[in-house]
């Protein structure tokens, strides 16, 4: 009895362990759909061995603690998957104030099956909490489904953190009939609820919030890289091109220049990638820029410098929803460029780049090639892409990248 308990009690520890490796890969540079499936695969294998537990799953699970964001996962996740609803309220209950488990709890929310919830969701969507009814609205965004009356309901309660996640959930779910309302909250007091106001008008089309988007991504902060890989994409090639050389010329700005380069598009960026490349501090960065625009694999190509240390895989992670936070740790996922062979691969095949157009990974944008970019891209990439599906596609969803491998994969 006792090696039975070990084994559940091993399988409780490794999937709350596994899903928060899994919620670093999601979003890491290096990661593709496949490499997602296959974190996918042994997070459930876990999560399986503590439903087919049942009862003694719960215990062990419960007995693990509920401390880090990847035990509330498997918590919520199991104590839905057996009904128990005691539980669940006791989850709800302890994870209140503590975002990184809210945040953890919506992923649990979106790996259940629809069946799974009925009834769950309508009771976060109706509670008098603004702590469930986040979630409710959090849930429904990661499965795209349209909240609703509980949508409007967020909107109009006087509580940030709600009011952002219903905002977002706006441009999630490709909710165009409520860009006016997304408007409406481009000056609200709250960082977060602007910010969110700001990408999800400007994701549905709304000009008037590039502006701010514009200010998120020059400031130092949790939503640059979301602001810079949204508004550089809504400018015409010119103001595009002028927002760049003004964002190089700041103090911490190149490396964001660079990135702004690749999410462009525009050819006209690779000579000067190439030159950045003999940058230590950036060459990173301007490889995957270059990677972005070309769809050339360094890696695949043997292009790379080896470094003599291998990167810290340990980052911390001050993103409180998963957006891709600002900390220039990431780069170190990155492969370094070889100057010489960038320089020398470019010769052989700058005829196929023509500078004024914006491409994705090597090809003009389309909905077709996009797709292939989804099936096949890197997790940045493929973030990049979905942006822009949305943006020539609006009024549509905008595709998950980070939800479950399965089913991303089928909806390709």
């Amino acid at each position: 009895m006792k090696l039975l308990e070990d084994v559940i009690e091993e399988h409780a520890e490794e999937a709350a362990f596994l899903w928060q490796q899994r919620d670093m890969a999601v979003r890491a540079p290096d990661f593709d759909l496949d490499d997602v499936m296959e974190w996918d695969e042994r997070v459930e294998a876990h999560l399986d061995g503590l439903l087919i537990a049942g009862e003694t799953g719960w215990q062990q699970t419960a007995a693990v603690g509920f401390d880090d964001p990847g035990e509330f996962f498997t918590g919520l996740w199991l104590a839905i998957a057996l009904g128990k609803k005691d539980c669940v309220d006791e989850l709800l209950l302890t994870s209140e104030d503590n975002s990184e488990a809210q945040r953890a709890m919506i992923s649990a929310l979106g790996w259940l099956a629809p069946d799974k919830l009925q009834g769950v969701v309508k009771a976060l969507l109706s509670s008098d909490s603004p702590h469930q009814h986040y979630l409710g609205i959090g849930a429904c965004a990661v499965h795209r489904v349209n909240p609703g009356k509980a949508l409007d309901m967020a909107l109009k309660r006087e509580f940030p953190a709600l009011r952002a996640r219903g905002l977002k959930a706006i441009g999630e779910l490709g909710l165009i009939e409520r860009i006016t309302e997304a408007e409406s909250d481009l000056d609200h007091p709250d960082n977060e609820c602007r910010f969110w106001a700001s990408w999800s008008a400007g994701l549905l089309g709304s000009d008037k919030a590039i502006n701010n988007l514009k200010a998120f991504a020059i400031t130092d902060g949790s939503r640059r890289r979301a602001a810079i890989e949204l508004v550089i994409k809504l400018m015409p090639l010119e103001a595009a091109h002028s927002w760049i050389r003004e964002l190089a010329a700041q103090p911490d700005g190149l490396r964001w220049a660079l990135m702004s380069a690749g999410y462009l598009g525009d050819p006209f960026y690779l000579e000067p990638l190439i030159k950045q490349c003999t940058n230590d501090k950036v060459a990173r960065v301007a490889g995957e820029a270059f990677e972005n625009i070309t769809g050339l694999s360094i890696y695949e190509q043997s292009l790379e410098i080896i470094p003599e240390t291998a990167p810290n895989d340990e980052e911390e992670n001050d993103d409180q929803d998963g957006d891709y936070g600002d900390q220039s740790g990431d780069d170190e996922a990155l492969v370094i460029p070889d100057p010489e062979k960038m320089a020398l691969w470019y010769r052989s095949n700058h005829q196929q780049f023509l500078a004024g157009q914006r491409l994705n990974c090597g090809k003009p944008i389309s909905r077709d090639h996009l797709a292939r970019v989804l099936r096949s891209g890197q997790q940045r990439q493929r973030r990049s892409a979905a942006i822009d599906l949305a943006i020539i596609n609006r009024g549509a969803p905008l595709f998950e990248t980070r939800a479950k491998g399965q089913v991303q994969f089928e909806s390709l």
